[in-house]
């Protein structure tokens, strides 16, 4: 009986020892962030077995004065609202007020009837074709500096729309506006304000009371990280006028998200529900399962499933990742942009997650024996960002035309590869006659499409065939088109002078995700053109008005 006390005091200890070795490890990893108290900084927690085990703070909130990150500091979340705006919807859904399965024009009859219908599941898991109106607004010429947008004029730009990027459940486009959607199928459907319903539905209940919506620009937020970035090694801090919820909108704190972390992690969680919503995941028109839930992505790491979605705006960023299996989640909220939440999350995993040996011995049973047959140059399908795909001492490495330097490729399967400094980073590659995608990037659940191309050099040559004015009617904007020393110049509201460069046929870019694709009638005069942009629009036509 004597014994029992002893095995305890051991047993404490051991625990208390590992306990201390990580709050070490922790702390190391902050400490690399963040050089001096007068920088912006971040905040980390760490949830273990049901219990925030670990905050830690270092950095600045405010600048200006001075003012320490606290304990209890409010930072925004930008896209890892869309898991709440999620759980707006999922909890209409249980009270039968819709279903996700429903039109989506049966709540927003304003939006254009597309030929096949886009339901409410679409929507969640960016599978709707619908266009990014970030995109869209940059197109138009925006103002981000000057002006800022609300969900409404968001809503109205929406429904000038009348092309999709493609069928609905096609494939997944990452698109801030279906969220946009989805906040204003919350507000119709019950009536109040998205920012008044996730309060009363989920803020109050689960006690988070450092988190909400934001639902004006002048309202006073107590003990809130001020956001940074750097230009020509001063800080600066961004002065929003934009007020948009659903897609972002949200701000937080460790404490309150560590509370929300439990929703994912304990499986008699009064919210389990809306954690089974949320990270349901529906499959694909051709019935391939999605790696997208609904509102976070569901992402494999070294043999276990995580539920993840990061955030990232001018002047911060935000992470937010759970394992269930391990009972663990990571929040990672920072003021600067240059601070990477996502790479510090996944440090701090790996002091939870070793590496599963028998798979990296499958990965070596992968490794191609002839790497020529994926060189090329590919180009993302509805913009003009090419990849260079090269060998080199039996290495394939890859280089985007806006990238500086080389990132080697390390095999995973016969025909996919994983950044070797990034392996949540897949790049996998299609041989398929016909097929429209030769190469799909996976950034951790949102995918890239990439097509095989040949360049050609000097494929246009007369330039003036394309000069002249263009209008679009669903951007409601104006493009001109001059030739400027011999290259073809194009200016519109806030942007002036942007040399496009040519690679194909009456195709052209000027290496900023942006495709011009220009049409000729029978006659082989050009009458309009068709923009496409960073992936999430295409088709944009711009007709000739003089």
């Amino acid at each position: 009986m004597k014994i029992y006390p002893l095995i305890v005091s051991v047993l404490i200890s051991s625990s208390a020892y590992s306990q201390i070795g990580l709050q070490e490890s922790f702390s190391k990893i902050l400490n690399t962030q963040v050089h001096s108290g007068s920088d912006p900084g971040l905040s980390i927690g760490v949830v273990k077995d049901g219990e925030l085990i670990y905050r830690g703070n270092r950095g600045s909130m405010n600048l200006e004065y001075d003012l320490p990150i606290n304990s209890s500091t409010v930072f925004g979340l930008a896209s890892v609202t869309k898991q709440f705006t999620s759980a707006c919807i999922g909890i209409l859904e249980k009270k039968g007020e819709l279903s996700v399965n429903d039109d989506v024009r049966k709540y927003i009859p304003e939006l254009t009837a597309y030929s096949d219908t886009i339901r409410i599941e679409h929507l969640l898991n960016h599978t709707s074709g619908i266009r990014n109106h970030n995109v869209l607004l940059n197109l138009s010429g925006f103002d981000y500096e000057h002006q800022g947008y609300t969900n409404k004029m968001i809503e109205e730009l929406m429904f000038r729309q009348r092309g999709l990027n493609n069928a609905p459940g096609e494939k997944m486009l990452y698109s801030n506006t279906n969220y946009v959607l989805l906040a204003l199928i919350v507000e119709r459907v019950s009536g109040i304000p998205i920012h008044e319903f996730a309060k009363q539905e989920i803020f109050l209940p689960l006690q988070m009371s450092g988190t909400f919506y934001k639902s004006n620009l002048q309202e006073i937020i107590e003990n809130q990280a001020y956001p940074y970035y750097k230009n020509s090694d001063q800080y600066l801090q961004p002065k929003s006028l934009t007020l948009c919820v659903g897609a972002g909108g949200m701000v937080s704190t460790i404490q309150d998200l560590a509370k929300w972390a439990k929703v994912f992690l304990d499986p008699d969680h009064e919210f389990s529900f809306l954690k089974n919503f949320i990270t349901y995941q529906d499959t694909l028109n051709s019935g391939k399962l999605m790696t997208h839930g609904r509102g976070m992505f569901v992402s494999p790491y070294k043999g276990y499933t995580t539920f993840n979605h990061s955030g990232r705006d001018l002047g911060m960023r935000s992470q937010f990742i759970c394992i269930p299996e391990k009972d663990l989640a990571i929040i990672v909220l920072t003021n600067f942009e240059d601070i990477n939440a996502v790479n510090i999350s996944y440090r701090i995993l790996d002091l939870f997650v070793k590496d599963n040996i028998e798979k990296k011995e499958k990965q070596k049973e992968h490794f191609p024996n002839h790497l020529n047959k994926f060189r090329g140059t590919y180009q993302e399908l509805n913009s003009d960002l090419r990849m260079e795909i090269f060998s080199k001492k039996d290495t394939l490495k890859a280089i985007s035309s806006f990238g500086r330097s080389a990132t080697p490729l390390v095999p995973k399967t016969a025909n996919s590869f994983y950044r070797l400094d990034s392996p949540s980073i897949v790049y996998t590659f299609y041989s398929e006659e016909g097929s429209e995608v030769d190469l799909e990037v996976d950034f951790g659940g949102a995918i890239f499409y990439f097509e095989r191309v040949q360049l050609e050099s000097n494929p246009n040559q007369n330039l003036n065939d394309y000069t002249g004015n263009y209008y679009s009617d669903e951007l409601d904007v104006n493009y001109t088109l001059s030739l400027e020393n011999n290259n073809l110049s194009l200016s519109y509201p806030n942007n002036e002078n942007i040399i496009l460069t040519e690679g194909v046929k009456d195709t052209f870019g000027a290496n900023r995700r942006t495709k011009y694709s220009f049409n000729r009638n029978i006659k082989g005069k050009v009458v309009s053109f068709e923009v496409a942009s960073e992936g999430t629009v295409k088709e944009i036509l711009f007709k000739k008005i003089n």
